[in-house]
């Protein structure tokens, strides 16, 4: 699609009247599936799904079942709600089958919506809405939920979605770009790409090979990104991990010893949230890897960007993952940013608006990045931005 026609598409979709896009949000579960009061079954019992039937069940709605194509749930409750493959749920109606909302959402599987539900429709299931449908109608229960939001904030940032859409260099970039505006508006899965080939963060794909590189992995977790890293072959002079989550960290030390201990790398990790503050901040903790800051029970230290600078060697490479708070993190980074202008990987899948705002923030801090988007998992998750200044710059065309 060309620049003129994705230009176009776009306009279309930021041109929806706003009373068509709140029709929509507002109406589509019952238009789709007549509503919560009929007997309805959610089909994914993983995560999802059992978070989903909590937050109905203080609603005062109950699934009657779950439904799933994992053989080995079957057979078993969740909170006394009986899990069965479809065909099964099917063989218990002899009229009217039940609703479906359909909770499987993750980016690691690998077929498309359309497929997903195609056996549920062989079966006689006629009435199925997707999760989003569900927590468009109820928002306060269930939004926002990573990128999933209500459509009409989408429609309310179309100024810094216009603008952000022009900053993006490369063809594909700007395609995914407004195949992920559209979903955001219009919840058609379809859109959303498989996973990319590429290594995500580190791919030469994206950014070049710098001899005296030093990273600062925000949201570091177990260390996984260092040895992803390390396996690129990427040169680097020092790589620091922060990580907040004492769980997490314990695990990040003893890998990162482990990994040092074998070539006498230069590996340094740091309990330490970073954000746009220095001090101390409440963490989710026990989460794993999902382990957000700002919210939770636990009381860490945090500091910033620029203030690492000042203390550690200032970085030439910072990648971010830290469910959210890539904002703050960002900001709390302004004169680094501004001033060294180092490649930035940056997740952007963790709120709806991160797509564009976080681009945008970092046109600001250094106005000659070049902007590209990733997918490296399905269905909207791990999309990464890169931010790349000139001489960073792959030596092949990110276009081609």
């Amino acid at each position: 699609m060309t620049n003129s026609s994705l230009s176009n598409r776009l306009e279309t979709l930021l041109g929806e009247p706003l009373a068509s896009i709140r029709e929509r949000q507002n109406h589509t579960l019952e238009r789709l599936i007549g509503g919560l009061e009929q007997p309805f079954a959610l089909f994914g019992a993983s995560h999802l799904g059992r978070k989903t039937q909590t937050v109905l069940k203080q609603m005062g709605f109950s699934p009657c079942a779950f439904i799933d194509n994992n053989p080995a749930s079957w057979g078993t409750h969740i909170d006394a709600v009986p899990v069965m493959s479809p065909a099964q749920l099917a063989e218990q109606y002899d009229g009217k089958l039940p609703s479906i909302i359909c909770t499987i959402w993750s980016g690691h599987i690998s077929d498309r919506m359309t497929d997903r539900l195609a056996p549920l429709r062989k079966l006689g299931f006629e009435r199925i809405a997707l999760f989003g449908h569900l927590a468009w109608r109820y928002p306060e229960h269930f939004l926002p939920h990573y990128s999933l939001d209500l459509p009409e904030k989408a429609a309310a940032e179309a100024k810094d979605i216009r603008r952000a859409f022009a900053l993006i260099d490369d063809e594909a970039s700007r395609q995914l770009f407004v195949d992920h505006v559209e979903w955001r508006l219009t919840l058609d899965h379809d859109l959303l790409p498989p996973a990319s080939p590429l290594s995500i963060y580190f791919d030469a794909h994206f950014s070049s090979d710098c001899a005296d590189e030093v990273l600062y992995d925000i949201g570091a977790f177990n260390g996984d990104s260092v040895v992803e890293y390390l396996e690129s072959g990427r040169s680097y002079r020092e790589i620091h991990s922060f990580e907040p989550s004492p769980a997490n960290f314990a695990e990040l030390s003893s890998n990162l010893s482990q990994l040092e201990a074998d070539q006498g790398r230069k590996l340094f990790a740091h309990a330490l949230a970073v954000g746009d503050s220095n001090g101390e901040i409440l963490i989710e903790d026990g989460s794993g890897a999902a382990s957000r800051v700002g919210r939770g029970s636990q009381q860490v230290m945090i500091t910033t960007i620029d203030d690492l600078a000042c203390r550690i060697a200032p970085a030439s490479f910072i990648k971010i993952d830290i469910e959210g708070f890539e904002p703050q993190c960002l900001a709390g980074g302004r004169k680094l940013i501004s001033e060294r202008h180092p490649v930035v990987a940056v997740c952007v899948y963790h709120e709806q608006n991160h797509l564009w705002s976080v681009l945008l923030q970092l046109h600001e801090y250094y106005p000659h990045y070049h902007f590209t988007l990733c997918p490296h998992l399905a269905e909207g998750w791990d999309l990464v931005l890169y931010a790349v200044p000139a001489d960073r710059l792959p030596q092949h065309s990110i276009a081609e």
